[in-house]
């Protein structure tokens, strides 16, 4: 797969926007549907709150990489961190499909979202240190009309 874009943050929270924001425009050139866009975002950002609050636990001047690849079938997003590796319990899918609002508490749920939003995702927490979520998302199909002009294909 093809690195695209590389962006090494500090764990700092007030960075999550642009994180966001990269990762939105990125999709967006990907030609992937708005709504699709917007979930990905929210498990991108979930990756990284979780290596902010869990892995680094808080700590501001650490790094957190993220990477953006592609290829033809596939559009991926990898989160790197180098802090305390997470417990195997904690990444394993649920298997119940919605929780109900009695058994919700805090935290837990981002690991989940993540599952749930992406074609595949792994989790791999580092020998004692680090950890990589990969997210893939297969490429929408090339639905344009060929013969449309190319400016007037795109999204609606």
């Amino acid at each position: 797969m093809k690195e695209d874009l590389r962006l090494d943050i500090r764990s700092d929270p007030r960075l999550l926007c642009v994180c966001r924001d990269m990762v939105r425009a990125y999709f967006d050139r990907m030609d992937v549907e708005r709504s699709r866009v917007d979930e990905i975002v929210l498990a991108v950002d979930e990756s990284v709150t979780n290596a902010m609050r869990h892995s680094y636990e808080g700590r501001t001047n650490e790094t957190i990489v993220i990477i953006l690849s592609s290829n033809d079938e596939w559009i991926q997003c990898e989160i790197i961190d180098q802090g305390k590796a997470a417990p195997p319990e904690r990444i394993t899918p649920k298997q119940p499909a919605s929780p109900s609002r009695d058994d919700v508490q805090p935290g837990g749920l981002g690991v989940q979202l993540i599952y749930d939003v992406c074609d595949e995702a792994d989790f791999e927490p580092g020998e004692g240190r680090g950890n990589r979520v990969t997210m893939r998302f297969r490429r929408p199909r090339d639905t344009s009309d060929p013969s449309k002009p190319p400016q007037a294909q795109g999204r609606q």
